[in-house]
Order: C-alpha cells, then sequence, then structure tokens
C-alpha cells in the first residue's frame, strides 16, 4: 500500500486528499463532488450555445434571460419576487459569490457571526477585509443551533450573520423555529444575513428545505446564495447566483464588477434555456438516494455510528467506538492501513474541535463504494 501522509498545509481538506491519493491504490471517499453524470440535454445545450459562437463577455451582473429564469423560478417556491433586473446576480459559483458579498459589507473591526463545522472559504473572506470572525459551534451530536449562544454574542459591532442551510457538509437543516429564532435576533438590528443554500435541491426523504426567503422581514435583510453547479453535476462550471434587495444587491454588484467582471457566456444561456424548459429533479435526486441507502447498507457491519444526513452527498461516520486518536491521525490510519480515505471532521473548525467524527462522499461510483467497504470489513 502506498504510504500517505496527512498533514495541515493550509489547503482544503478534499484538494489535500486528492492530491495524497492520486495515482496510488487508496480509494478516495474523500472527494468535493459526485462522480455522477449531468443531464444529457444541458450538455447539448452547452455545445449548442458554444457552436453558435456565445463566447462573448456577458453582462456584469450576469446574462438576463437566466436572471429571469431564476427569479421565475424563486417565484414559484417562495411566493416572493425578486427583480432580474436589480436583484439577481450571477456569479462564477457559489464560493465567488460569498466572497464577493462579505467583500461588500465587512470592513475593518466589522464582527462575522458564523456557525461551526463551516467552510474555510468564509473565514478567509472576513480575514481578507479585517472582520473578525465570530463562532458559534453547532450542537454536537445533532448539529443544531444553540440560538441562545447566539444571542449572547450579538452587540453593535455585529455586520453579518452567516448560516448556511442546507448544511455542509453535516446534512442538517433549517427548521421553522431556526427562522423564527433567527428573526428575532436580527429584529430592530442593522445585521444583514449571507445565507449559503446551495444544496437546497439535494434533500432526502419527507424532509424540506426552509430558505431565509419564507420569512418577509428575514427576505429584506439576507443575501441568499445558491449553486447551479451543485444541482446539476456540473461543479466545474462554476455558475451560481445571489438574491438580495435592490439596496442590498447594488452594493454586491459595485464589487462584483471589478472582482469577476463576467461569468462564462455561453454555459449562463445553456442553463437559461434548461430552466426555461423545465426539468425533473427526482431524475438526479433518486441516484443519490440510492447510493445514500446503499452507504448505510454495506457499512452496517462495520463498527461506525452514522449521523443522520438529510441533504448534501457527504455521511458523517463517528468512530469513538472504534479508536481513540484524533480524526486526522485516524483518517491517516485508514488511508496507509485499509487504503480509503475519509474526511476528518475537526478541520472544518477554527480550533479543530474533534468529536471523533469523519465523513465520506456517497455520490461515487456504486463498486467504488462497495469496494472501500471491503477494505474495512477488517476495521479495529
Amino acid at each position: 500500500m502506498i504510504k500517505t501522509k496527512l498533514t495541515n498545509t493550509g489547503k482544503d481538506i478534499f484538494t489535500l486528499i486528492a492530491e495524497l491519493t492520486n495515482n496510488s491504490e487508496v480509494i478516495n471517499l474523500a472527494k468535493a463532488s459526485p462522480d455522477f453524470l449531468c443531464p444529457e440535454e444541458l450538455k447539448k445545450l452547452a455545445i449548442k450555445f458554444l457552436q453558435n459562437d456565445y463566447n462573448y463577455y456577458a453582462h456584469a451582473d450576469g446574462v438576463f434571460e437566466l436572471r429571469e429564469a431564476i427569479a421565475q423560478q424563486i417565484a414559484e417556491r417562495f411566493n416572493i419576487n425578486f427583480n432580474p433586473s436589480n436583484e439577481v446576480t450571477i456569479t462564477a459559483g457559489a464560493t465567488q459569490a460569498i466572497y464577493t458579498t462579505i467583500s461588500s459589507f465587512v470592513s475593518e473591526g466589522d464582527e462575522v457571526v458564523l456557525f461551526e463545522p463551516a467552510c474555510k472559504s468564509y473565514v478567509s473572506a472576513i480575514e481578507s477585509h479585517g472582520g473578525r470572525p465570530v463562532f458559534v459551534q453547532l450542537k454536537y451530536p445533532d448539529y443544531s443551533i444553540d440560538w441562545e449562544a447566539v444571542q449572547k454574542i450579538i452587540n453593535t459591532r455585529t455586520k453579518l450573520i452567516i448560516v448556511n442551510t442546507p448544511h455542509n457538509p453535516t446534512g442538517t437543516l433549517f427548521s421553522e423555529n431556526d427562522i423564527a429564532q433567527l428573526q428575532k435576533i436580527t429584529n430592530g438590528t442593522k445585521i444583514n444575513i449571507l445565507s449559503d443554500e446551495s444544496f437546497e435541491n439535494i434533500i432526502y426523504g419527507q424532509k424540506k428545505h426552509i430558505s431565509v426567503l419564507s420569512n418577509a422581514n428575514l427576505a429584506e435583510k439576507s443575501i441568499v446564495v445558491s449553486s447551479l453547479g451543485k444541482t446539476f453535476n456540473v461543479p466545474g462550471w462554476k455558475i451560481g447566483y445571489c438574491l438580495a434587495t435592490e439596496k442590498l444587491m447594488a452594493q454586491i454588484r459595485i464589487k462584483q464588477q471589478f472582482q469577476i467582471n463576467a461569468v462564462n457566456t455561453p454555459l449562463q444561456y445553456a442553463f437559461a434555456e434548461y430552466l426555461n424548459k423545465g426539468y425533473d429533479k427526482n431524475q438526479w435526486l433518486q441516484e443519490y438516494e440510492e447510493n445514500r441507502k446503499l452507504v448505510s447498507q454495506i457499512f452496517y457491519d462495520l463498527p461506525f455510528e452514522f449521523v443522520p444526513t438529510y441533504s448534501t452527498y457527504f455521511q458523517l461516520l463517528s468512530y469513538k467506538n472504534i479508536s481513540d486518536l484524533k480524526d486526522t491521525e485516524f483518517v491517516q490510519k485508514i488511508m496507509d492501513n485499509y487504503g480509503v480515505a475519509l474526511f476528518p471532521m475537526s478541520v472544518f473548525y477554527h480550533d479543530y474541535v474533534d468529536h471523533k467524527m469523519v465523513g465520506l462522499n456517497f455520490a461515487l461510483n456504486k463498486e467504488v463504494l462497495i469496494e472501500a467497504a471491503n477494505r474495512l470489513k477488517n476495521l479495529k
């Protein structure tokens, strides 16, 4: 077995593990994106607009037809109307939308509340603009929000609260109570909300996505970010969007025009036509659901404890009954001794909180998942 070394290099954990396992015998279950294919019709539309020479700069705010299609879908889902002219902006993926939003509202000395575990990109963007991240740990083991803890840290320096629902990578979802508590805390303040809802279309069972847009008061002070790339299995296309009132969006667009200038033109047109034709998201949700159930079956006899996941394509596993090693050390051991790569959850905390929790991406080839489980069958 090829030996690997998992060390803190400052790199994103998924990038680091991909580099460590590349050209090795290790099965990488710690991938950032699915192996699933995007809809054939969407690929054909991309080719169509490339061949028809839609290859010039798009408008800095995004192709209008795509903004219009997104606004229409939001109106149908949440009964709230966003003007595609000045309240919908196309971005180079959700990460860029988040960075641009933070750069638009956070200045030196401002405080930003965010919930951990959290993506490192949030912290990087906050600190890059002189802000101070104020961390609130989600309650273990159900990863729910302690709203009393949030209330205690809110002050006059609080500029922004970042929420992430569906939550990446735990797969937890906002409840109606979460929406009510968020409204209560921000009511009468000048605090804006950045809501990362990139996984909004990947929900399992009878659960549902409750957006901040479902509350009129929160919608007025929120910037909602989502990802077409994640929804349609084309994360490499890097097409996302953000929604906000005209007043808030005006600030974002000032930064957007200089940070990114324009987003991929032919792919925007492809998405616009695809959305307008209509699609059935159950087609790909079924594939996710099949793999989610498969993992629960093939890992059933292994000594892990499953954490329920209601969204994303990540499954968290507790190994507290297997080992006392730190999660980074446990992941290292699994790679070296069993040839399977998982990701450690401590890297999603600024102070590397270790709950003996690791994760995997189940949206991979079924044969790969089965082989990984076979390799781990003697795990101890």
